[in-house]
């Protein structure tokens, strides 16, 4: 039987410890979370498993985090979103859904799901935001769904970039924007455009440089998806815009520190891993109020918020809609979006001494929420306790 191994992680050197965690499907290709994190009590080892959804034949999301693990010689395993088929107790990190299964889930998965996250194998439940075990918390309505909110927690882990933070600011010139998004128009790139576009009418001097790409779908625009064609080709042909389109990661960590701005005026996101990455470097982010932005990002003191209409789990209400709801939805939003970001980067272009003070301020808010000798004490003592 064909055996797949299922996660990838930079080779490092842990010193042998009491206790072994196995490693399923870290989440990331450099790690940002906890598989990586050096302890001294303890070791990790990259787990197997059998790849269910290639044996029944069924590409769907319930197999594929439904893996069936060869846990030799482990005492705790650690998953990233999915929930194992073994013998050892886990700990499951995730960063926006559990089960994540995604599109149309049966009944009979989703109760299968979770009754292994309420079986005493699973341990924890390490939510990557509040936003996230906000979201989990709300979903679990049944009577004997607390043996899940009981276990679970928030953990954000550690982020440490390959570049030093940002030192000098400029005070004249171009405001120099960044976007950075692989699903452009999720990541909120028209209304950014066409903010922009009014704001360089006015008189304002801005540059815009654009990383990332377009899909030919996207779930927040559905059936309402603007001509993909046509608005790269705006974006192409500008005098304003730098279009760099994919580049390899530390250019963008490059084009961060050198930016006055990152802006973020995404539609839905999972957590924000560009607004924490820019805030480490020393650079504020103009972004959308939804799901865990607000966490990272605090309103007029480490950047700007653009508030858009939200449900009860803080993401966009356009959701799940179809047709003309939809597309009031979205229309409500561009618009909203695309004043916010007027306001804020006026603001910003104006008063350039707010820029260093927001840019500074999110480099000390975000060191303290992702410093990594912190997450590594903080998951060394719930690996003991858990295992």
């Amino acid at each position: 039987m064909d055996i797949k191994q299922t996660s990838e992680i930079k080779s490092k050197s842990f010193r042998k410890g009491t206790c072994v965690v196995g490693i399923i499907n870290p989440g990331y290709g450099y790690e940002r979370v906890s598989y990586a994190l050096s302890h001294d009590d303890f070791d990790f080892k990259r787990l197997y498993t059998l790849p269910l959804y290639k044996l029944l034949k069924a590409q769907t999301n319930f197999y594929r985090e439904t893996p069936l693990v060869i846990d030799v010689g482990v005492d705790l395993m650690h998953t990233w979103n999915s929930l194992p088929l073994c013998r050892k107790p886990f700990i499951v990190s995730y960063e926006c859904e559990l089960p994540r299964y995604l599109g149309n889930v049966k009944p009979w998965q989703l109760n299968f799901g979770k009754k292994i996250l309420s079986s005493n194998r699973c341990r924890k439940i390490l939510a990557l935001s509040e936003a996230a075990k906000n979201r989990l918390t709300l979903s679990l309505t049944e009577p004997d769904d607390d043996k899940i909110i009981n276990k679970i927690d928030v953990f954000r882990g550690g982020v440490s970039l390959p570049i030093s933070p940002k030192e000098t600011y400029s005070t004249t010139g171009p405001l120099n924007l960044l976007f950075v998004g692989t699903n452009a128009v999720r990541k909120g790139i028209m209304p950014l455009f066409y903010a922009c576009e009014a704001l360089i009418r006015q008189g304002l001097d801005i540059k815009l440089t654009f990383i990332g790409g377009f899909s030919k779908t996207c779930y927040v625009y559905g059936e309402h998806l603007p001509d993909i064609a046509k608005l790269e080709g705006l974006l192409i042909s500008a005098n304003w815009v730098e279009y760099k389109g994919r580049v390899p990661i530390n250019t963008v960590f490059e084009e961060m520190k050198a930016s006055d701005v990152l802006v973020f005026p995404t539609f839905d996101e999972s957590l924000g891993w560009v607004p924490i990455e820019a805030g480490l470097l020393g650079v504020p982010t103009i972004a959308t109020d939804i799901f865990a932005l607000p966490e990272l990002i605090d309103n007029e003191i480490t950047g700007r918020l653009i508030s858009i209409d939200k449900g009860d789990d803080r993401r966009f209400i356009g959701l799940n809609t179809t047709g003309n709801i939809l597309k009031s939805y979205l229309d409500k939003a561009n618009s909203d979006i695309q004043k916010g970001l007027c306001n804020a980067i006026q603001d910003m272009y104006g008063n350039r001494h707010i820029v260093e003070k927001y840019g500074r301020a999110a480099r000390v808010k975000l060191n303290k929420m992702y410093d990594v000798e912190g997450a590594a004490l903080t998951i060394k003592k719930i690996y003991e306790k858990n295992v």
